[in-house]
């Protein structure tokens, strides 16, 4: 089996603010062409803590990992003209995107605190969505359905991004992430080790790893 590259998009709970660090020999991190061992705080994230990839991998399932993942962001910063976009456009021109074999993208959680509309983010996304497309190519995303920030969730966020998966081809619903409470949160809105394990196993079970 081929070794998944996967493209991680999204904020915190994609970037380094959860859990406590670890690394995994055998997988690896490409950041500004680049590659690194995979290891905690994963390079291209704006935490200092721990991951998600880390728990991904396994001695035994090795992945690459670019990671383009920025603490408290909102879906308007990741649509093109944003300072995400233009972060993310940095790293395919470093050639850090070459053969990705799969996106992951979960970010919610600061439009929960901004009451975005289904609708508006739906638009949104689909901006930043073609944008990507058009530059790293065709390949399947997971969207993950988050939206938890600090005890409080977004049935509009939610709902956006299963009409999201419901209506683009390449997309498939991720990980259910708001199901994680705050016995899964260290501080109510980012994961523990717990959280981490559970939402490791979910994309573990959806990637077919």
């Amino acid at each position: 089996m081929t070794r998944p590259h996967i493209l991680g998009l999204g904020q915190s709970n994609l970037a380094n603010y959860c859990g406590e660090r670890r690394s995994v020999p055998g997988s690896d991190v490409v950041l500004l062409g680049e590659t690194l061992p995979l290891a905690d705080p994963v390079p291209g994230g704006t935490g200092d803590l721990g991951s998600v990839w880390t728990r991904l991998a396994t001695p035994d399932r090795p992945i690459r990992v670019t990671l383009a993942a920025q603490g408290g962001t909102s879906i308007e910063e990741w649509a093109p003209g944003g300072p995400c976009f233009e972060m993310l456009q940095t790293r395919i021109d470093a050639g850090d995107c070459k053969g990705v074999t799969q996106v992951v993208f979960q970010q919610g959680e600061k439009d929960t605190l901004l009451e975005t509309t289904q609708s508006d983010y739906v638009a949104t996304f689909r901006r930043m969505y073609d944008a990507v497309v058009d530059r790293i190519g065709q390949t399947p995303w997971l969207l993950c359905q988050s939206s938890y920030r600090m005890g409080v969730v977004s049935p509009a966020v939610i709902a956006a991004q299963v009409e999201l998966a419901d209506t683009i081809p390449d997309i498939s619903a991720g990980p259910n992430l708001d199901r994680l409470g705050s016995d899964f949160r260290r501080d109510d809105t980012h994961f523990n080790d717990a959280g981490l394990e559970a939402y490791a196993a979910d994309l573990a079970r959806l990637l077919s790893f």
